[in-house]
């Protein structure tokens, strides 16, 4: 059985009852009444998950000429979470992260942009070919309170370098989207998680800069 409120999506039963501030022994009643009361004063914090899976909009091309690249994926964000959501004076609170490892989701989808281009992506270097590198600096999910709801904003930034020979190019891919309020069915936000980083990844394999560099 969940709780709902209006400030975040759900608190557990056995939250309450992990802490030892509800006993299983008490009557449905009385275990009622004290959860009307601890909603207030739990410090309860649960962990959601997302499945990574943006969509990759990149139409096929024989720009790549069937060059091989060599292709790595970076992850320097400084924590795995996505977002990390607390109450007033921290008594509720939420985390989310990827339920995969996010640079061997990425390394799949780019490589797969890059195959739709006609390039031949490499995972293990190959002497004297021309190298992309991904880093993913951002991807954030930040809710706001906008008294009676919840708003969102979803941010995710990737840094690609291309280094060809004597040539080397480097560029940020920043993809903000917003929804206010949040659809409380929606949490925890999937879809515009993944909506975030296919914009990023839609900027990154558009930019013709960085395409000529690879391809040159």
């Amino acid at each position: 059985m969940a709780i709902y409120t209006p400030e975040f999506p759900q608190l557990k039963w056995e939250c309450l009852l992990d802490s030892g501030l509800v006993m299983k022994s008490y009557r449905p009643f009385k275990i009622f009444t004290l959860v009307s009361l601890l909603l207030y004063f739990s410090g309860c914090s649960q962990m959601h998950s997302v499945t990574i899976n943006p969509a990759l909009p990149v139409s096929r091309s024989d720009i790549g000429r069937n060059i091989v690249l060599n292709v790595k994926v970076i992850d320097s964000r400084p924590s795995n979470l996505i977002s990390n959501w607390k109450g007033k004076l921290n008594f509720r609170s939420f985390r989310i992260a990827p339920d995969e490892d996010l640079t061997a989701v990425l390394q799949n989808k780019i490589e797969n942009g890059l195959q739709n281009l006609g390039f031949v992506p490499k995972r293990n270097p190959v002497k004297q070919t021309p190298a992309l590198t991904v880093e993913i600096l951002r991807l954030k999910s930040v809710y706001h309170k906008k008294s009676p709801n919840l708003g969102l904003k979803v941010e995710s930034v990737l840094r690609a370098r291309c280094q060809n020979i004597n040539q080397t190019y480097k560029m940020d891919y920043k993809e903000r989207l917003t929804r206010n309020p949040i659809i409380p069915t929606s949490f925890p936000n999937e879809t515009l998680v993944n909506a975030s980083l296919s914009g990023s990844l839609k900027k990154m394999f558009s930019d013709k800069q960085l395409l000529h560099c690879l391809a040159r």
